[in-house]
């Protein structure tokens, strides 16, 4: 066997193992779903029960987090993969938001910036945007669009009326949905 030849043929071989790679991880649009569910539920209570607000976000997204691994963790293990270091990955990353939230807030609380709830969210709404278009950028490119929405959706809170949050909230989970959709193959044997 030539050289040349060789070389084609594992060039190949890598070739169609990251795409095989890339169709399996548009399989199910399951998390995408549940977290629309999430924030646009999340962002309705800061325009209608700001009082309740403070609760919700932190028990149900750490809920959704779970639940999250869960789903992926399953279907992973449906498809016959056992890739610890991509969980372990998504795990860091999605899980940085439980320390560097609670940090922001503090910094916010220290000087006098978080005396209006609406400039927190914005600045929560905009840390998870940036943390959501890495992953994009990083780990799954469907979130790169939601990622957009969230960074454009924290200033805009500002001039929306009469329900800022909940548009926000349901441009956010329209992206979503949008994204998982419109990004998942038309490779019928996967889907």
């Amino acid at each position: 066997m030539q050289p040349t030849q060789k070389f084609e043929e594992d060039v190949a071989f890598v070739r169609e193992a990251v795409e095989k790679r890339d169709r399996m991880q548009y399989k199910s649009i399951a998390i995408a779903v549940l977290w629309a569910i999430i924030l646009a539920t999340g962002h309705s209570l800061n325009d209608f029960h700001p009082e309740i607000s403070h609760l919700y976000w932190p028990i149900v997204t750490f809920t959704g987090f779970l639940i999250s691994f869960w789903i992926a963790k399953r279907a992973m293990r449906a498809r016959g993969v056992i890739r610890s270091g991509v969980r372990a990955k998504y795990g860091w990353h999605w899980g940085s938001l439980f320390v560097v939230i609670p940090i922001t807030v503090s910094i916010a609380l220290r000087h006098g910036l978080a005396m209006e709830p609406s400039v927190m969210n914005q600045f929560i709404t905009l840390i998870v945007g940036v943390t959501f278009y890495l992953a994009g950028l990083h780990l799954d490119r469907r979130l790169l669009f939601p990622g957009i929405v969230h960074i454009v959706g924290a200033p805009a809170v500002d001039y929306l009326a009469p329900y800022p949050w909940t548009m926000v909230g349901l441009a956010i989970a329209a992206s979503l949905i949008i994204s998982a959709l419109w990004m998942k193959p038309h490779d019928k044997s996967i889907v």
